[in-house]
């Protein structure tokens, strides 16, 4: 199954604009064969806002003129993609990535852990424990955004609740190269998962974003790389490589089960 991470900027508050880019790279990616594409976080929306007014402002209902437009963008494509945008829920505004089919909307992951950055500074913290895990026709996917990375107790739970794939839609800044270099490729090996982290790669009211959108594979190896191009990067994954949690280097004699061998009743988190 051939996947991808789209890498592209987001102008702030102007989601008619966005939404075409959007649109334009889902067709681009229907076309190369891609089963799924993920988008970088609140690339709907724009991510750096100064306050709650003008958070509310560019906050996008999930029922609106721009997420109908990417509805119809996946059913023309028979493609899936994950989709970031501030969302407007009532009186509510939540960082939240949709995830979208060829059907429609497959499911929602709404961040849950909020740092001090951004429009994040602003939104409201989602209800529910729920882990964002959903099956399609192309597999179980798994979504976390950005600062989640930091946590590895959350990619470890959407995997043990089934993820194959887990996508993170991000808007990693410069500063966090860390996060690009290491943590991805980490979180995909001691998961046994593939891991698709989109970024941005322009700036927005000052903060520059590194790029650095990545395709890893179960073992750690970055498959696709964006550096700081604008794109699709695409590369062909196996499910059966993170159904598989046993890493066997001696048949009956030097065989690792991270996933059978682990001991939750000793564990403090």
């Amino acid at each position: 199954m051939r996947v991808a991470v789209a890498q592209l900027g987001s102008t702030k508050a102007d989601a008619a604009r966005n939404a075409d880019a959007v649109c334009d790279m889902i067709g681009k990616a229907a076309a190369d064969g891609c089963a799924l594409v993920v988008f970088p976080e609140c690339c709907l929306t724009g991510y750096v806002f100064a306050d709650r007014d003008a958070l509310e402002a560019a906050a996008l209902d999930a029922s609106g003129a721009e997420i109908t437009r990417v509805l119809e963008a996946c059913k023309i494509g028979a493609i899936h993609a994950v989709v970031g945008l501030f969302e407007k829920a009532g009186s509510a505004v939540y960082n939240t990535a949709l995830l979208i089919g060829p059907d429609g909307i497959i499911g929602c992951h709404r961040k849950q852990h909020l740092p001090f950055l951004g429009g994040d500074r602003f939104a409201d913290h989602p209800a529910g424990i729920e882990p964002s895990v959903f099956s399609t026709p192309i597999g179980v996917i798994g979504i976390a955004i950005c600062y989640e990375i930091r946590f590895p107790e959350i990619v470890r739970t959407l995997v043990l609740s089934g993820a194959e794939i887990v996508a993170l839609p991000t808007n990693w800044p410069n500063a966090s190269h860390i996060l690009a270099e290491h943590f991805a490729p980490v979180r995909a090996a001691e998961n046994f998962v593939y891991f698709l982290a989109a970024n941005r790669n322009d700036a927005e009211e000052g903060t520059a974003f590194l790029g650095a959108s990545q395709i890893v594979d179960p073992a750690g190896i970055v498959l696709a790389h964006a550096g700081r191009k604008t794109g699709l990067f695409t590369a062909e994954i196996d499910l059966d490589r993170s159904r598989n949690k046993t890493i066997v280097f001696q048949s009956g004699e030097f065989e690792i089960s991270p996933f059978k061998d682990r001991k939750p009743d000793t564990y403090r988190l």
